[in-house]
Formats: C-alpha cells, structure tokens, sequence
C-alpha cells in the first residue's frame, strides 16, 4: 500500500478536535453549530481511513452518491420527526432566534444521518469485523414477505396512533414494509443475505447502529442547542440524554435507513451507495423531469415539517440578552459594556456576592437589582426552558429555581393548563425534566 492520507480526512480530523476545544471555550460559530461540526468532522475523518485502507471510499470515489445521499438523508429523518410529532418522544432546547439559521441547521444536521451511519458501515467492513460470519439458509416464501408489509403496516399505525406504548415499533418497521419490494425488484436486499446465509451486512449495520447512537447521544449531550427525550416509561435513568434503553433502538434503525435508502435506489436503476451497486447501469441517467419533481418533493415535505417542528417539536429558542424582559431596557443595553452579553455570561461573572456588588456599583444601582436578574437567568436557562416558558411559570408564581424544585410536577401542569386555557404549554413530561433538574440544582449548590 503506497497511500498518503487524503486531504478531506485530514481535514476532518482537525475540525473535530478543534470543535471540541472551541465547545469549551464557547467560542462561536462552534459553540451554536457544535454537533454539524462534530458529524461532518467524524464522517470525513471516516472516509478519509476508509480510502487509506483500501483506495476507495463514499467521498473520493462515489462523490455524486455522497452528495446525492445529503438531501435523502434529510428526507429520511424527516418522516421521523413527521412521526414524533403525535410521539413526542423528543424535543428541541436552545435553538438559534433566526428561522433561516434555524431551518440551515436542521438540514445540515439531518444531513448527516446517512452518511454517518453509512460510513461507519463501511469501515467495520474495511477493517474486516465479522469477515467469516456465516449462518443457515433460511428462504422466506412470498407469503412470508405479505406477513412482513402487513406487519410494517401495523407497526407504524400502531406507532404513531398508539403511541404511548406503540411507540418503539417506529424504529423497525420499514424494515418489514419496505424489505419484501427491495428483494422482489432485485434491489440490495438483506432478506436475500438470510437466505444466502450472509449475515454479515447485518451484523455490522446493527454495530454502526450502535456506535452512531453513542455518538448522537454523546455530542447531543454537549451541544447548546440540541434534543431531549421525553420517552414513557424511561425518563428517570439516562445515558447522557437518552434513556438506557432507548440506546437499542439505534441498530436496528441503521438497519431502517440502509433498508430505506435502498428502496429509494429502486427508482434509480437500483445504484446504491456501496461499492457494487454503485456501478449499477453506469450509462443510464434519470430524467429531468423526474429529478425535478424529486426534488420539489424533498423541498416541499421538507418546508412542511420544518414548519410543523417550529410550532411543536421546538421547545426554547436560545435566550438573548435583548430578550431579558425582567431587566430594565436601559441596563440590557448596558450590559455589554461591562463585558455581559448572554445571560450565561451574567451567570458566570456573578457567581459570588462580590462580583454581584461590583455589577451593581458599575451600573449604579441597588445591589439588590442583581440578585433579582439572575434568579430570572437561572431559571431561563435551566434545561433550555428558555423565555416564553419561564413567562408561563412566573404566571403561575414560579419565579425562581428553588420555587419550582418544590412543585409537584402534574400540580404544576394542572395549574399551567387552567391559567392558559387554549395556549401552547409544556406538556407534562417536560415540567418532570424542569423540576428533575431544579431539585438537582438545588442539592448540589
């Protein structure tokens, strides 16, 4: 082997570890975008040992399926976010104000989804995990493949109508609808890989499945805008923002997204993004007109759903300091010259009573004024509740954080829902994780 390591690969391994440093510095636009950096580092950090390895790889060799694969990756996880949004099994905290940086970030972070789990696919093979693997035949008949539409069918109905128990059934059920159309248009199919005793490609999509888990969780957890999950059954023990169990979900959703991609690949001559099915019917191109309806179709569902995300997904948009209406106007201007320009810097440069009496003489005021400011700020910014909520809670009298670590959490819904009859209001499940984290507050200072 006489390779260099690509360019891109480089690259990506430098953008990671300087994501992770500017993290903890806060420093921007690596604080705000962490986890778009973060996946886009790791998925050309990937490829770029992918092609050390073996000369070939999604980026440097199957360029036009890597950026062809972006938008389906968006697509793809929007039917899921279109599904959480009878779930709500997950919410948003702490995203940008601007609708256009808003709307930039979701698909550059559903952007990721494919190739992440893709690449990560492609390595374990690379490296040559599980190379010998083999199984029994075992033949499914064509009845068996109508038993597994008609149980996809019923796992996704049940999912999204039933969805307080139903609700796991989301994470593998295109597997069994769509599986039986990838075998019988001879797309890439792995019920043809049981039948030929090739688990292999299963196995090592369940490992992707698990490790791209680890590390949306992981990277969620440090991310300042980012998602938590309100799971039935499963919220008190967590592994950074997921519950325990919850990480079993994500193989065989890798499994889901290698299994959708591939019935998309059905409408395209059947060229995936692995190496075989890349070279499919290299001569024959798709029609304009299809690709432009394609493509109206992504945009369009993908406009819908953002919209949908905004009204209800969105919990608490990143709290300004212009948006801090519990300080006089005039001192919100003030503020930034005296080195305060977000509510965790009056936080973190107010931490004990001397730094609180050196604000107040600054701005010459009572030095009372400050301790009012930053209950307020404590309270906004725990768990990204953010300012519309902290309005909620302080009308219902809830002004601080150890007011809300004594509340009780469906006294607090009861009274939220009957104070606000006909509004958006958290649901019950959040108001938990609001107080959850308050008590922790509270015992730990």
């Amino acid at each position: 082997m006489n390779r260099s390591f690509p360019v891109h690969g480089i690259l990506g391994i430098v953008a990671l570890v300087l994501s992770e440093i500017f993290l903890f510095r806060k420093v921007e636009p690596f604080y705000s975008w962490f986890y778009c950096f973060a996946w886009w580092s790791y998925i050309l950090t990937v490829d770029g040992i992918i092609y050390y390895l073996k000369g070939d790889s999604l980026i440097a060799s199957r360029t036009k399926e890597f950026f062809l694969m972006i938008p389906w990756s968006v697509f793809i996880w929007l039917i899921f976010e279109a599904a959480n949004l009878s779930l709500k099994n997950w919410y948003y905290i702490n995203l940008p104000n601007s609708m256009i940086e808003r709307w930039a970030g979701y698909a550059i972070a559903y952007g990721t989804v494919l190739p992440g789990i893709f690449e990560t696919t492609e390595l374990l093979e690379t490296a040559g995990v599980l190379k010998n693997i083999k199984t029994k035949r075992t033949v499914f008949s064509p009845g068996g493949h109508g038993v597994f539409v008609l149980l996809g069918i019923l796992c996704l109905a049940s999912s999204v109508l039933i969805p307080e128990y139903f609700f796991p059934l989301l994470w593998v059920g295109f597997i069994f609808l769509l599986e039986p159309f990838n075998y019988n248009l001879r797309g890439q199919s792995l019920l043809r890989d049981i039948e030929e005793g090739k688990p292999r490609r299963i196995c090592l999509l369940l490992i992707a499945g698990l490790i791209c888990g680890f590390l949306w969780e992981f990277w969620n957890f440090w991310a300042r805008s980012r998602w938590i999950y309100t799971v039935p059954f499963f919220e008190r023990f967590k592994g950074f923002e997921m519950p325990f169990l919850g990480f079993l979900g994500f193989p065989p959703f890798a499994i889901e997204a290698y299994v959708m991609y591939n019935f998309i690949s059905l409408f395209r001559f059947r060229r995936g993004w692995e190496e075989s099915p890349y070279r499919l019917s290299p001569h024959r191109r798709t029609r304009t007109l299809t690709s432009l309806l394609t493509s109206l179709l992504i945009v369009t569902f993908s406009v819908l759903v953002f919209l949908a995300m905004d009204r209800n997904t969105v919990d608490s948009y990143y709290p300004r300091i212009e948006d801090a209406y519990w300080i006089d106007p005039h001192y919100r201007k003030e503020l930034p010259q005296v080195g305060i320009f977000t509510l965790e810097d009056l936080l973190r440069k107010t931490r004990d009573k001397q730094d609180r009496d050196e604000l107040a003489l600054r701005l010459l005021i009572p030095k009372e004024e400050p301790v009012q400011w930053i209950e307020k700020a404590e309270l906004a910014q725990l768990k990204g509740l953010g300012i519309e909520n902290l309005r909620l809670l302080e009308g219902v009298g809830v002004v601080s954080v150890r007011a809300l670590a004594t509340e009780d959490p469906e006294t607090l819904y009861k009274k939220i829902e009957q104070v606000y009859k006909g509004g958006k209001i958290p649901s019950e499940a959040m108001i938990k994780i609001w107080i959850r984290e308050a008590r922790k507050k509270v015992r730990s200072s």
